[in-house]
């Protein structure tokens, strides 16, 4: 068989797969290396109003406000109490919004703080292009999960 000391390119290889793996997964992750991801709303595209085409819209103002109005949400029942999960709307003057950026890019966030419910903040994804953003979100209790995409009009 033989030891590995007669074979000095067997301990290279074994040193540089890792190595090569790791800078290919770095450069994956910072976009040098792959495709290009596909262009995603940034915080300036996504102002505007917004239409689930089931009752319920938003509009996210540039300071940060937004209005809503029939957007369906969930309310989980109090343990301790027992019942069931209720589905509400929300129609609210006094809203909040923000955005997160992930990098990569693939899962941009929009945090609404909905003055209809307290202490709670909605995760909404961001998606769609620059031109023609969406923002997604989920209502119910269990899956499968009612999918709600909200277009800007």
């Amino acid at each position: 068989m033989g030891s590995w000391r007669g074979k000095p390119w067997l301990l290279w290889a074994a040193l540089m797969v890792p190595a090569a793996a790791t800078l290919a997964g770095i450069g994956t992750y910072t976009r040098v290396l792959g495709p290009e991801d596909p262009p995603r709303p940034l915080r300036e595209d996504l102002v505007g109003r917004y239409e689930d085409g089931q009752g319920g819209s938003v509009t996210l103002k540039q300071d940060g406000s937004a209005v809503l109005s029939g957007v369906e949400y969930t309310v989980q029942p109090d343990p301790e109490v027992g019942g069931e999960v209720v589905r509400k709307t929300c129609a609210s003057e006094h809203a909040y919004w923000s955005f997160t950026e992930s990098l990569p890019r693939w899962n941009n966030q929009v945090h609404v703080v909905p003055g209809c419910v307290t202490d709670t903040v909605w995760w909404w994804d961001a998606t769609g292009t620059p031109s023609a953003p969406q923002l997604v979100y989920y209502v119910g209790n269990s899956p499968p999960l009612d999918r709600r995409v909200l277009t800007r009009r």
